[in-house]
């Protein structure tokens, strides 16, 4: 009985720090946005990208929580008339969004449209950074298997 009672309370521990380690942050406001893309997906790419830390920058300058690069942030400001800050934590969800549904447009393919999420469309196109961008798609999917299976579906 007590070997029951402590594997019982290892799995409580365990699963209790799985939900601590894979936050579901920003659920609701990633929902009112991310359209026809899965928001458990987007939860993905901001836990690989930033592990939801919302002040997050990159060697490169890429700033916050979906880690949107200053000169990015500007384009897709211009291209798709956003009004938000992509400095702030909605702002750069937002930004990283509309981000992706622009790459998933030009590629067709969702795939695609995250290792340019990654590596930039300019490198995905012309071959460079290859394994780096699927390794990064890898690990996405990675997290958004953990997220779908803590969270569910939408």
């Amino acid at each position: 009985m007590r070997v029951l009672f402590l594997c019982f309370l290892f799995a409580l521990l365990f699963f209790a720090n799985l939900y601590r380690l894979f936050p579901d942050d920003y659920y609701d406001y990633i929902s009112s946005y991310s359209g026809d893309i899965d928001p458990r997906l987007i939860q993905s790419i901001i836990w690989v990208e930033s592990n939801f830390d919302r002040t997050a920058v990159s060697s490169a300058g890429a700033f916050g929580l979906m880690q949107i690069m200053p000169s990015t942030a500007m384009w897709l400001k211009e291209k798709f008339a956003l009004a938000q800050d992509y400095q702030n934590p909605e702002g750069n969800i937002l930004y990283g969004i509309v981000y992706l549904r622009f790459l998933r447009d030009i590629y067709g393919d969702l795939d695609r449209a995250i290792m340019a999420y990654n590596v930039g469309p300019s490198a995905l196109n012309d071959g460079r950074y290859i394994e780096s961008a699927q390794r990064y798609l890898k690990k996405v999917k990675r997290i958004y298997f953990i997220y779908r299976f803590l969270y569910g579906e939408r």
